[in-house]
């Protein structure tokens, strides 16, 4: 299209010259028609002019000769006396006929040296003047004839033929100059115009900085420098925009990877499969890498502990996955908490350990920070084409490292979740089978099973208990390597297991490796446990070694400090039950916690729904075991929220639609998460259909009226009081009031309008709305 432009303009330039010539042409042809119709018309005045006054002389000159002629009578001397004023042989005589007439115009005389022609009554020749004037009588003063003479126009012909021979002349001259001035003009005006049009056209084909060189100080100098200026300055705007438009692409890339990445690694609650996916990632991401690794801490050990490493040497990588956290660049990254850019360093140097001073030529190593600590750190080094790293990706691993920490957080939500539900699951299971086992040996047979699979496998595992007899521990049950038959009695106090039952005390011991006397357990990671019944101590339980390689941490050594109570509450039925139920309901309270600590607002929301919900149940006369299975459902209602983004969950705005279908997912992953707990599964219909509304319009199944169980519209009430009347992200707290009005008006379309009756009476104790409404806060 330019180009086309280019040859319109180009084919263009001789109409310019053209007009240009047109244009001097038309001025000059009317100068000179002024000029030369100005100059006849005054040579025609003054020939007129002339002609009038040498007739009037004439006439008075031969006035007195022509009256005695005409008074005489004598015809024959006015004749002569015509021919004698038209002789030709007068020099310069004007007058080429004269015609003498008496009073009654009729012909006396008449002579003419030329071929008359009559006009209009008159007789005259062509180019002439007619003067005719009266003839008086000087004595009557009457008029007694009249003198006709026709002068000739031959000098004011001559004169005019003169100036329009002069006229032609200086046409033809000025056509002359108009064809030179246009041909200059061209020169000056042309040049500059095509070189300004083909420079605009070059520009509009993409070309920068466009400039013309032209020596000219005139106007046209002055419009080509403007050009210039113009030229450079788009030039300047462009090359401003084309950064910014690239920036607004890389960070449009960025966004949409990282959402991409965001959304990939959400749906993945697996810790080890997220690992994996974030390794993968950024390898996509960057085009692939040669060599890339994700590292965990272990702060109590100061170690780093390769969770994925692909493209590495394996001699780099240590038996057990293990490396002090001292020196390089991963260390300087893990204290400092800032990512590191490294550049153009010897391919041949040691990397093993990320030194400082030794890097591959192109390296980045970000933290993956969770609460504003560093848990972990990603390193990559040298892209497969082999481009060096720039700061765009340094800043998109950073975006990576963001993604992967809120993805790591989520699964250890998740596996905690999953940990806490099996901890209730095997405490329901030892506390079902502590009732109808009477064999002690199965009973602890399926409690170090039940164990086991809590703690996600252990290579070892014991149950010891102190013979009264003898004053020492003995191996009841061993699970592991070595036999029961090859283990020697314990003296309290001594090992392990024996400072465990004479100190009362559990003990979590990581990365040992000395064996003392009377030890059954060997490995790098152990937890010992008293078992007691009434604070005295009967025996003690210990595992060792994860067969996952993890060390053990407190939330392993709580569940088996549960675990050993059960077992000792086995001694006496009544403190297993008491127990058991206690530890049931912390453990419930602490799901609905680590529910509500993913959003700072809803801190106690679940144990407020549940306070709620029991005093409707109660107002509405169910049963003590329909409170309690009510109290529970209420507790966990939200628990499929721990697998929704914190993203979504603390957004202050209003959710976009694929987000609000994200959240409306979490009646159904709770239900999924409670279902495979035997005993929780009553709980399931509560809290898979809490959002279900009373006129079917609700989620996930469309019920309508009396199909959602009642204690799921309970739950449906008080979820939505509660909601109103906290403080959200999104808004603020809705007066009470203004909350009573929002459930009459919903009454008989999103709730069950009995409930909505009841919940009416609960709240009109005040004392006890503000008490349950100060839970959490």
């Amino acid at each position: 299209m330019s180009q086309d432009k280019g040859k319109v303009n180009i084919s263009r330039r001789p109409v310019l010259k053209l007009r240009l010539f047109v244009f001097q042409i038309v001025v000059l042809t009317a100068i000179c028609l002024m000029m030369s119709t100005s100059e006849l018309n005054r040579w025609r005045k003054l020939s007129e002019t002339h002609i009038n006054s040498k007739g009037v002389s004439l006439v008075r000159t031969i006035e007195p000769h022509v009256m005695r002629l005409i008074e005489e009578n004598n015809l024959s001397g006015l004749k002569v006396l015509a021919q004698s004023l038209t002789s030709s042989t007068i020099p310069h005589n004007d007058v080429i006929s004269v015609q003498i007439l008496d009073g009654s115009l009729q012909k006396l005389a008449e002579s003419s040296n030329e071929a008359p022609m009559t006009r209009g009554g008159l007789t005259h020749l062509p180019a002439t003047v007619v003067v005719a004037n009266p003839i008086f009588d000087a004595r009557t003063d009457q008029p007694r004839g009249t003198l006709r003479m026709v002068f000739s126009n031959r000098y004011f012909e001559e004169k005019s033929q003169e100036v329009v021979n002069s006229t032609v002349v200086y046409y033809i001259i000025g056509l002359l100059l108009a064809l030179l001035s246009t041909w200059l003009l061209s020169r000056m005006v042309q040049t500059p115009v095509d070189l300004l049009a083909e420079a605009a056209i070059r520009m509009s084909e993409g070309e920068g900085d466009v400039r013309i060189e032209i020596d000219a100080d005139n106007e046209i100098g002055v419009l080509v420098e403007s050009f210039n200026q113009m030229s450079t300055r788009i030039n300047q705007h462009l090359t401003e925009l084309r950064h910014k438009n690239l920036n607004l692409e890389h960070k449009v890339y960025e966004l949409s990877t990282l959402q991409h990445i965001g959304r990939s690694l959400s749906s993945i609650l697996d810790q080890e499969m997220v690992y994996e996916t974030i390794v993968d990632n950024v390898i996509n991401v960057l085009s692939g890498v040669k060599r890339c690794s994700f590292l965990l801490i272990d702060e109590k050990n100061n170690e780093f502990i390769f969770r994925v490493a692909k493209g590495l040497d394996p001699e780099i990588i240590p038996e057990g996955g293990r490396i002090p956290i001292e020196g390089g660049i991963a260390a300087k990254v893990c204290h400092t908490g800032e990512a590191v850019l490294l550049n153009d360093i010897d391919e041949d140097d040691d990397t093993r350990l990320l030194e400082e001073s030794k890097v591959v030529r192109s390296s980045i190593c970000s933290p993956v920070k969770i609460s504003g600590k560093v848990i972990g750190v990603l390193s990559l080094s040298n892209r497969i084409s082999g481009i060096p790293f720039n700061e765009t990706d340094l800043r998109l691993v950073e975006g990576v490292s963001a993604e992967a920490a809120l993805a790591i957080k989520n699964a250890r939500l998740w596996q905690d979740l999953k940990r806490k539900v099996l901890e209730l699951n095997t405490l329901h299971e030892v506390g079902k089978n502590l009732s109808l086992v009477l064999d002690i040996g199965k009973l602890l047979e399926l409690v170090l099973d039940l164990t086991a699979n809590v703690l996600g496998g252990v290579k070892t595992s014991s149950v010891i208990l102190y013979d009264n007899e003898l004053d020492c521990l003995q191996v009841m049950l061993y699970k592991g390597e070595r036999t029961i038959a090859s283990m020697q009695p314990i003296k309290p106090g001594e090992g392990i297991a024996g400072k465990v039952f004479k100190r009362g005390e559990p003990i979590i011991i990581n990365d040992f490796h000395k064996h003392g006397e009377g030890e059954t357990e060997s490995g790098r990671s152990s937890i010992c446990v008293p078992l007691k019944v009434k604070e005295k101590t009967i025996g003690v339980l210990s595992v060792s070694d994860k067969k996952s390689g993890e060390p053990f941490d407190q939330s392993d050594l709580d569940m088996l400090v549960t675990l050993a109570s059960q077992i000792s509450i086995s001694l006496y039925n009544a403190q297993l039950y008491e127990d058991l139920e206690a530890s049931y309901l912390s453990a419930v309270r602490a799901l609905a916690n680590s529910i509500d600590a993913k959003d700072a607002y809803t801190r106690g929301h679940s144990e407020r729904v549940a306070r709620y919900s029991m005093e409707i149940g109660r107002a509405m006369g169910l049963t003590p075991l329909e409170i309690k299975n009510l109290h529970i459902g209420a507790l966990l209602h939200d628990i499929g929220k721990i697998g929704i983004s914190e993203a979504i969950i603390n957004k202050d705005s209003r959710l976009t639609d694929e987000e609000y279908q994200e959240i409306k997912t979490h009646p159904a992953r709770g239900a999924s998460i409670i279902e495979p707990a035997k005993f929780l599964r009553e709980k399931v219909p509560l809290i898979k259909y809490h959002h279900e509304r009373f006129d079917g319009k609700g989620y996930p199944d469309g019920l309508k009226g009396d199909n959602i169980p009642l204690m799921a519209r309970i739950i449906c009430a008080a979820d939505s009081f509660d909601a109103m009347t906290s403080k959200r992200a999104y808004r603020d707290v809705m007066p009470l009031e203004e909350a009573r009005k929002e459930l009459l008006r919903c009454s008989g379309s999103q709730f069950d309008p009995r409930i909505v009756s009841a919940f009416l009476e609960v709240l009109a104790d005040e004392k006890k709305v503000e008490a349950i409404a100060n839970l959490g806060k």
